[in-house]
């Protein structure tokens, strides 16, 4: 429902779904760190790009997919937010001071919200309160406080201080999340207004919609804050109007561009290149999402054996599943998420399996295994290899692949009725701890652990990792990653990158994955 860029070969898929109560799985999404566009002339009246599925909600807080993603950063500003190469930029805040316990936020002055209101400390404090409220069942605070925990903001002047209730070393990253995104004293007051309107600082308001078909945005023509991105487009024209149309087919979504309907659009197919033959089109290709293999842990199911875990493990060969899933253009990862995150542990890799089918078929020869995946990224050929490879090692395989929602729902079900699947998230809070969500901790409906995982000295070593700052926090990852890989509890596979078009004369920035509409800039 969460995954990230520079050309390569060709993947994409902006989509996302809600998990339980507190989750956010997404496959991939746009693309791209740096501005990309063509030449030409494209008017500044109305730009169209592409959404990959309805939009789940507009209000901020109550989002969990990565088109509520998409749409909220149209019309909300985070405290903070990442850059393409990790690094944190300054947002609504202009200066921090976070640890394991605190966060202290200098908020910039001059910002207005879209009713005129001046945005104060006060404002934002009443913001991250009603995110923070339990009773808000915000979908994504875990992710931003962690599990269990509780948060409280107080604001002084422009100075905004986040007290948490438990250390936890992820608070700045999940504040530049979209679901984060400030929402102003109207839309705190009654949130039934944020439902379809808007009420915060973004470049652009609410306008219309057709629920599940479309979604309309006027600019705000006073916008002149917002991210500092390195690279951000300056010249040219923003949209008076920002159409977003949901189109998930992607050879439809290049049927659109080819034609003009559309102006930006993302891919993980080759679809892109119909689109970008044609003059003056560009792309950008982000390393958006990582993916795992996840096995099922339950108990009375095959892969609740160390054995079979590994001996699956060993008849995958990552490099081919990355050829099939990303033609080749996927990183392969030894953690759970990219080389660039802080503390990714190169060390890691002396604890991967080794690709050995034989010794994969004397464990697997004959066994009864249940394969499934999304089709979302790469129309689900990554899943297809993954049944093929264990056939080849003689497992007899029951596989399906599944729409995204069916998917999901398999994953958050009681039954469990899967072996074997592969994870696709788009970290966008670039945090190793926020993969980690998915291995630990209560099963669903309670929790986020979507395999059933138990390894109680990972556990341990993770909690550390959560509760700690600096090399102490990456010296626990370290021996989290290690112990469970050292049970084949989890196999991290490849990074997913994703392909955004753009028409001639369109530019904008991609951030981890999205791009992010108030910086969208048409050639005059």
């Amino acid at each position: 429902m969460p995954t990230q860029p520079n050309p390569l070969r060709r993947r994409r898929g902006m989509a996302a779904v809600a998990i339980g109560a507190a989750a956010l799985i997404a496959l991939t999404a746009c693309s791209g760190g740096n501005a990309s566009g063509g030449s030409g002339s494209t008017s500044a009246d109305s730009l169209t790009m592409e959404l990959d599925g309805p939009v789940t909600s507009y209000d901020p807080a109550l989002g969990a997919s990565f088109q509520d993603a998409v749409v909220i950063w149209s019309m909300y500003d985070t405290l903070v937010a990442l850059d393409e190469d990790g690094s944190y930029v300054a947002g609504l805040a202009t200066d921090w001071d976070v640890t394991a316990t605190e966060g202290v936020f200098t908020i910039r002055d001059g910002v207005t919200c879209s009713d005129g209101e001046e945005l104060t400390g006060d404002v934002v404090a009443n913001s991250l309160n009603r995110f923070f409220n339990p009773d808000t069942a915000a979908p994504f605070v875990s992710n931003v406080i962690g599990a269990g925990n509780t948060a409280t903001a107080t604001a002084d002047g422009q100075t905004v201080t986040v007290t948490l209730g438990s250390p936890f070393s992820g608070l700045l990253s999940g504040l530049t999340v979209a679901y984060t995104g400030i929402v102003c004293s109207a839309g705190t007051d009654d949130p039934s207004t944020l439902t379809t309107g808007s009420n915060g600082t973004g470049g652009f308001v609410a306008d219309t919609q057709t629920a599940g078909a479309s979604y309309t945005f006027k600019q705000r023509e006073d916008y002149d804050w917002g991210p500092e991105f390195a690279g951000i487009p300056t010249d040219g024209a923003r949209p008076a109007t920002l159409i977003m149309q949901v189109t998930e087919d992607e050879n439809t979504r290049a049927n659109l561009q080819t034609t003009g309907a559309m102006q930006i659009s993302a891919y993980t197919t080759d679809a892109w290149n119909r689109v970008t033959e044609q003059e003056g089109w560009t792309s950008t290709v982000s390393q958006q999402s990582d993916t795992f293999l996840m096995f099922n842990h339950t108990e009375g199911r095959p892969t609740a054996d160390p054995a079979v875990r590994l001996a699956i493990a060993q008849a995958i060969d990552r490099e081919r599943l990355n050829d099939v899933q990303s033609y080749g253009a996927g990183t392969l990862i030894t953690n759970l998420g990219e080389p660039s995150y802080q503390c990714y542990d190169e060390s890691a890799s002396d604890y991967m399996p080794e690709y050995d089918v034989d010794a994969a078929s004397e464990v697997l020869s004959g066994l009864d295994l249940a394969v499934n995946g999304t089709t979302l990224l790469a129309g689900g050929d990554g899943n297809a290899y993954v049944q093929s490879a264990l056939q080849e090692a003689g497992a007899n395989v029951a596989f399906e692949n599944l729409n995204n929602q069916q998917w999901v729902s398999g994953l958050f079900t009681p039954l469990n009725n899967w072996d074997v699947t592969i994870l696709v998230f788009a970290n966008t809070s670039s945090n190793l701890l926020s993969g980690a969500n998915f291995f630990t901790g209560p099963v669903p409906p309670n929790g986020q652990n979507l395999s059933a995982v138990v390894n109680p000295e990972a556990d341990a070593a993770l909690q550390i990792a959560r509760e700690t700052t600096g090399d102490e926090s990456c010296a626990a990852l370290a021996d989290y990653n290690r112990l469970m890989l050292e049970n084949t509890d989890v196999l991290p596979l490849a990074t997913a990158p994703a392909t955004v078009t753009f028409a001639p004369g369109v530019t904008a920035m991609v951030s981890k994955g999205f791009v992010r509409a108030g910086t969208i800039r048409i050639a005059e």
